[in-house]
């Protein structure tokens, strides 16, 4: 069924008003048809209840069939309020599971996929549905009340509805997304069975069923036993069962958990710098294409370097919830991981063939958009370390700052506190030359340096040295008073505070991307002295660090000549 448009199941459950037509309704040629093609969609029905339409399903054995059992499931009378119970006698107790009193004996041994459950100490809607637990947890399925629905991560990090629960005109109904359920199916060796009643009649009149009751031939559906009834003029109703076996067999599943069939897989080329072969060229980073240092070939390096724009990796700053950009790499909640890139003096960011290979093909197809020649090799960081295998101990002003920050959080700094240490990892370089991707780091390190300072510690502590902070001081001037009090000079304090009242002023600027006048002049002002963003956001970066170095060196300072005095 169509997840956006459950317009064919609301239709099944409105009687038409013309006499002829409800006529044509009550002999339900419909019913067959919107369940074949229903069960080979996307989403499938795992139950329905509305005006005239009843729908539930089980799992059962894949060895159940019709023609064996047709009789006995056609007596099944069950909804999803039945569950695991307590039974007890006059001198026992013990647990029943569910599906032990479906009026059928096949039925004993299925697997209730949903649960209706009720609780009046509900303050909203007291009935609410469950969703097995074993499958949930199989299928890796976790409920998002936004969503309404049981949701995983899909191969590109986005949430994908599985299991979910639809309140559409005159009911409810509940879909799963047939690939993941075929899935369950084929580990668990089992396999759909829907049981479905379609009672139609005019509400409002209906006195209930008289004489001329004729039972109905139907035409012959594969995987579908039903019982028609129908009183002209009056109504209709029906009772069947439909059999839907899963669209995966166990050995594809398996070959989708241990990757072993990649004859089906796209790779993208790339133009790369081939140093085996001394040449640029375009090269695929499928794994035939390429071969390592202990092969002998003349197939290009797996570590061949490709080179891209810097806008390459816009699309992962723009979403950090979905996306975790490090120093060194990018990770896709839940979905893939790209092991090393940098970027090098040209302002290209680059990566190996063999780091491209391991990303969705989706995946590499954005890297490509962006792939061009060379400009200049390799960062000096990423040779030392991925060829020359040692440490790269060059500095670096942002990660300076954020290995001290760390170094507060460590020892548990009283002045500075950071509840969300992800903050640390969500500050990056801006890259390119956009102003808006500038300006979102700017905000960013203004939150992680800035919004970290305690005012409220910082308050106090100005006034035990002797200070009179004025009401109106904020975070910064406090801290700037704090030095004074620890005995730097006002002129020295001033200008150690400086890096950070400049930062705090240009997110003030640039905040929610605003450009009046006085951002769009300090944007130039900037861009004329420093050249680029980067260099600027770089050497704001060092001079935060720097004096944040001597601030902590004189708090250090005056808490041990403290303790010496106790």
């Amino acid at each position: 069924m169509n997840l956006l448009n459950p317009e064919k199941l609301i239709d099944l459950s409105q009687a038409p008003t013309d006499s002829e037509a409800f006529d044509e309704w009550c002999r339900q040629n419909d019913i067959l048809p919107f369940l074949s093609e229903e069960s080979e969609d996307e989403y499938v029905l795992i139950y329905a209840s509305l005006d005239h339409v009843y729908l539930y399903a089980l799992l059962v054995p894949d060895n159940v069939n019709l023609k064996d059992h047709g009789d006995d499931l056609m007596g099944w009378s069950s909804n999803p309020s039945s569950g695991w119970s307590l039974v007890a006698s006059q001198d026992d107790v013990w647990i029943e599971s569910p599906c032990q009193s479906e009026g059928s004996e096949v039925l004993k041994d299925a697997t209730q996929i949903i649960f209706r459950r009720s609780f009046e100490g509900h303050s909203g809607d007291f009935i609410y549905f469950e969703i097995n637990q074993k499958i949930t947890q199989i299928l890796d399925l976790h409920y998002v009340s936004e969503r309404n629905a049981w949701c995983r991560l899909d191969q590109h990090g986005d949430i994908e509805d599985c299991i979910c629960v639809l309140d559409i005109k005159g009911g409810r109904a509940i879909l799963v997304k047939a690939n993941v359920l075929d899935k369950y199916c084929a580990a668990s060796r089992t396999k759909l069975l829907r049981m479905f009643d379609f009672t139609r009649y005019r509400k409002g009149s209906f006195s209930g069923w008289g004489n001329g009751r004729d039972e109905c031939q139907l035409p012959k559906y594969d995987g579908v036993a039903m019982r028609l009834t129908v009183q002209p003029g009056v109504g209709s109703y029906s009772r069947g069962v439909q059999l839907i076996e899963p669209r995966k067999s166990a050995s594809s599943v398996c070959s989708e958990i241990w990757g072993i069939d990649n004859s089906q897989r796209e790779y993208a080329s790339f133009i790369a710098q081939d140093w085996k072969n001394k040449r640029i060229a375009e090269i695929s980073c499928a794994p035939g294409a390429t071969a390592n240092y202990f092969t002998e070939s003349d197939l290009p390096f797996e570590l061949s370097p490709a080179y891209f724009r810097p806008e390459v990796i816009s699309k992962y700053k723009a979403d950090r919830q979905k996306y975790t950009l490090e120093d060194r790499s990018i990770t896709c909640r839940g979905a893939w991981y790209l092991k090393s890139y940098d970027i090098n003096e040209a302002g290209q960011v680059h990566t190996y063939l063999v780091d491209l290979r391991q990303l969705p093909y989706e995946e590499q197809l954005h890297w490509r958009q962006f792939n061009e020649p060379p400009k200049a090799g390799l960062s000096k960081r990423a040779f030392t370390t991925d060829f020359e295998g040692q440490w790269h101990d060059e500095y670096d002003a942002l990660q300076a700052l954020k290995s001290r920050l760390r170094e507060l959080i460590k020892t548990k700094c009283p002045w500075w506190d950071l509840p969300n240490t992800d903050q640390l990892e969500e500050v990056h370089y801006p890259v390119t030359a956009s102003r808006d991707e500038w300006a979102n780091e700017i905000m960013a390190l203004d939150q992680l340096v800035v919004e970290g300072l305690n005012q409220k510690w910082l308050k106090t502590k100005a006034i035990d040295l002797g200070q009179k902070p004025s009401a109106t001081m904020r975070q910064l001037k406090l801290l700037e008073v704090c030095l004074v009090g620890l005995g730097f000079e006002e002129e020295h304090a001033y200008d150690l505070m400086s890096p950070f009242h400049e930062l705090h002023n240009l997110r003030s600027l640039v905040r929610g991307h605003r450009w009046g006048s006085d951002a769009a002049s300090e944007s130039k002002r900037i861009l004329k002295e420093f050249g680029e963003y980067k260099i600027h956001f770089k050497a704001l970066c060092q001079r935060c660090d720097e004096s944040l170095e001597q601030i902590v060196a004189g708090f250090s300072e005056y808490e041990t000549g403290a303790q010496s005095e106790n």
